[in-house]
């Protein structure tokens, strides 16, 4: 191309030179073919003489370059898939620095360039550099826009894979912002949310999950019932008072499953506020029976253990063979000193199944009625079966 360029010069500077000289004398020049004739002076001639054989000098030029451009489009594709798939090995072999090179090394062109870009930007996050894959993860982007999202979520991706939580929920919200729709961007998120222990999100977010079927139901009620209950337990540790108010804004859904509320009726328990945890179980137990909540029903110590009784003598309708049920209307009775009733729940549910409480209470319940050899034998049996049990 200098040579180019100098020979440029050295025309240009003889066609001013020219010019000069033809003001005295321009010259005259004819030239006849046929009927046709051609009369001019000498210096505009020249001149034409001179742009003629410049635009045949670029216009071979240009075919030159032409003839040679297919060659060399396919020359520089091969150096550039020799690029990906150098760097996809080196990627394979965690040779991050080395991968990083290679892909930048020769980038395809057009869309293609992306996969060179985000193979470097997955490397460089290997090395702990995200201001360079971020880079490489915009020029991405700028290759393939119509994938945006789906580059964004890979990159959130990274950033979770490498413990930067809050970097990976910004990217996550972007995502979403662009494409509310998107399936991956949903199921980050609710990763995301479990990640940084963002329970009452998490409730929120997991109503649209339901919503859009993207987990299967079981997962979905395992992972609410997962949150609520660390909900619960965090307000208890970090702010008891506000126990109530995050009970209430749980979905009344959650509420009504036994392994959500029992934490909450435990936390009732403990706070001498049983005459508010009882109807709750009532209310669970018309959904759900569960023996857990049964036996949690008969520590409530309410103003109104007789009714206590007659709403746990209605369940024996279904589950007359329960043993939890059984227990709990025998201490329900032994608390109400109706001796007889809870004698014969108690014998019911120990013939049923044996177990420590049981004969605890059979031994308080004799002991009330000065059978003392008998209940130091129940007491026995109690401790005997705790010591197998461990």
């Amino acid at each position: 191309m200098n040579w180019f360029i100098t020979l440029l010069f050295i025309i240009l500077g003889t066609a001013v030179a020219f010019v000069l000289l033809s003001l005295k004398d321009p010259g005259f020049i004819v030239i006849g073919r046929g009927a046709w004739t051609l009369e001019t002076s000498l210096s505009v001639f020249i001149l034409a003489l001179i742009l003629a054989w410049l635009v045949v000098v670029i216009l071979i030029r240009l075919l030159r370059i032409l003839w040679r451009l297919p060659l060399r489009l396919f020359y520089n594709q091969q150096k550039a898939d020799e690029s990906l798939v150098r760097g996809m090995l080196a990627l394979i072999q965690e040779q991050w620095r080395n991968a990083e090179q290679t892909f930048l090394k020769t980038v395809s062109p057009g869309e293609l360039s992306a996969l060179h870009y985000v193979g470097a930007a997955y490397a460089a996050y290997q090395q702990q550099a995200p201001a360079r894959a971020a880079e490489y993860f915009s020029n991405a982007q700028n290759s393939l826009p119509k994938e945006t999202v789906a580059l964004i979520l890979f990159e959130a991706k990274l950033q979770l894979q490498q413990h930067d939580l809050p970097a990976a929920l910004e990217k996550t919200r972007e995502a979403r912002q662009l494409a509310p729709k998107h399936e991956g961007g949903l199921l980050l998120l609710l990763t995301l949310y479990m990640q940084l222990a963002d329970w009452q999100a998490l409730l929120e977010l997991l109503s649209e999950v339901r919503k859009r079927k993207a987990l299967p139901p079981e997962q979905i009620q395992r992972l609410e019932n997962r949150a609520s209950i660390a909900l619960i337990n965090h307000t208890l540790r970090a702010s008891p008072l506000q126990a109530t108010k995050i009970w209430a804004q749980i979905p009344k859904m959650m509420r009504l499953r036994p392994a959500v509320l029992k934490v909450y009726v435990k936390h009732l328990i403990a706070a001498g506020d049983a005459t508010t945890a009882e109807p709750l179980v009532r209310e669970a137990m018309k959904y759900q029976w569960d023996t857990d909540l049964v036996t949690l029903y008969g520590a409530l110590e309410t103003s109104h253990t007789s009714q206590q009784i007659s709403y746990a003598e209605g369940w024996l309708k279904n589950h007359g063979k329960d043993p939890a049920l059984l227990q709990t209307l025998g201490y329900l009775c032994l608390r109400n000193r109706l001796w007889d009733q809870a004698q014969k729940y108690l014998d019911e549910s120990v013939y049923l199944a044996q177990s420590p409480k049981t004969y605890q209470l059979l031994g308080e319940l004799l002991t009330q009625k000065g059978k003392l050899t008998q209940a130091t034998e129940y007491y026995r049996q109690g401790l005997q079966l705790a010591i197998e049990d461990r």
